[in-house]
């Protein structure tokens, strides 16, 4: 994902892109997933959309009627991405757990 894109996001979102993935899913499966009704699911996917993060296409699945989400292609973050940002959360983790080492020690 952009940086752009994402900063309007909420975790919640930020949980649904990392769901759907590369390959995709469809909206009644990302429902269950996440434990949440159907037109709640629709509402974050739409959302998304609106931001020019995912497209939906309709498709059917298992019997069913439903949409395939996919995130949009220009849009995908570059790992290097997740790269540093789980570099910052290391070095942040292991300065918080120094300093609480000398704090109680």
């Amino acid at each position: 994902m952009s940086g752009a894109g994402l900063r309007h996001c909420s975790h919640l979102e930020e949980g649904v892109l990392a769901l759907i993935g590369s390959d995709g899913i469809v909206q009644s499966e990302l429902a269950r997933l996440l434990g949440i009704s159907s037109s709640r699911c629709s509402r974050i996917v739409c959302g998304l959309e609106r931001k020019g993060l995912v497209k939906r296409s309709r498709t059917t699945f298992r019997g069913r009627r439903t949409y395939l989400i996919r995130i949009n292609s220009p849009q995908r973050r570059p790992i290097d991405s997740y790269l540093a940002e789980l570099y910052v959360f290391f070095l942040v983790s292991s300065s918080r757990e120094t300093r609480d080492r000398g704090r109680y020690a």
